[in-house]
């Protein structure tokens, strides 16, 4: 059974940033096209045999124990751009609540507190009788190479364990303690003073000289590295396992929706066709 996992979140996100101006009607339309769009694209690629979408809850779990933790991403925003980004996210909310279920794909999980990476880090976990393939960017989700395949749509690669292991010179698990050591500034995470990845992984390998500077700052170091874990291991402690459904594909719905917010791409006849065979 070939499983796509979907990270509905960098999904839409991508959207907004490359067709989010789309409209019809006086309503925005743009993340919905570019949701769907980014999704027969993946479908392509990695051919499923079913599919899960999985979300982030707006609160977080991990807040509670690092107050900062993705703060940073607030910051430098005009009036504008925040309007802009709560029009988006109210398309990300439809596409979750009300469309996806609409034209029968049945499997949107969303956990209070918990983020998307933890949901589909539960069920590679859980699942491991399944050939499942990742839909994200994320490299939070390297760490997770071993137990599963990761499509990158911005760069239109697979990447396997062997692919990670090749660049990094480590194993997938070891991806946790690189982040620990490093940190994330995307996520505010904060890391050892002075220390990146290509650092850390050195350090991991032990490729580092113990009477080096820098050696011995991660060494002095510890508390902060043990705490980072459980921010970047995956999943955070208490994610649910996911309680799938049948996913019944309803060609005439997903039309109809098509038609109702002007995304007439989607309603030619050739790509009418491709879609039904990508969701049978």
């Amino acid at each position: 059974m070939k499983v796509m996992l979907v990270d509905s979140n960098y999904l839409c996100y991508k959207s907004k940033l490359t067709t989010g101006n789309l409209e019809y009607n006086g309503v925005p339309t743009g993340v919905m096209f570019g949701f769907i769009s980014q999704l027969i694209t993946c479908a392509k690629k990695v051919q499923p045999d079913k599919i899960l979408f999985t979300w982030d809850s707006k609160k977080s779990e991990r807040k509670k124990i690092l107050p900062c933790y993705k703060e940073k991403r607030k910051d430098n925003q005009t009036e504008e751009e925040k309007r802009e980004w709560e029009e988006a996210f109210k398309q990300f909310k439809q596409l979750q609540k009300e469309i996806l279920p609409r034209i029968g794909f049945n499997n949107n999980f969303i956990q209070t507190g918990y983020e998307s990476d933890d949901l589909i880090a539960k069920y590679v976990f859980d699942n491991s009788s399944e050939q499942i393939y990742i839909v994200t960017a994320d490299d939070d989700m390297l760490q997770l190479l071993h137990r599963a395949y990761i499509f990158n749509p911005a760069k239109d690669k697979i990447l396997d364990k062997n692919h990670f292991i090749e660049n990094y010179e480590i194993t997938p698990p070891e991806w946790v303690s690189v982040k620990q050591i490093a940190g994330c500034s995307s996520d505010n995470i904060p890391g050892v003073q002075g220390v990146g990845e290509k650092t850390a992984i050195k350090y991991l390998k032990g490729d580092m000289k113990k009477t080096t500077k820098t050696y011995q700052r991660i060494k002095e170091n510890r508390e902060l590295i043990d705490f980072n874990k459980q921010l970047v291991a995956l999943p955070f402690e208490g994610t649910k396992s996911l309680k799938e459904k049948e996913n019944e594909f309803d060609m005439r719905e997903f039309l109809r929706f098509c038609r109702d917010y002007g995304l007439n791409h989607f309603r030619k006849d050739d790509n009418k066709e491709q879609i039904r065979q990508l969701f049978k």
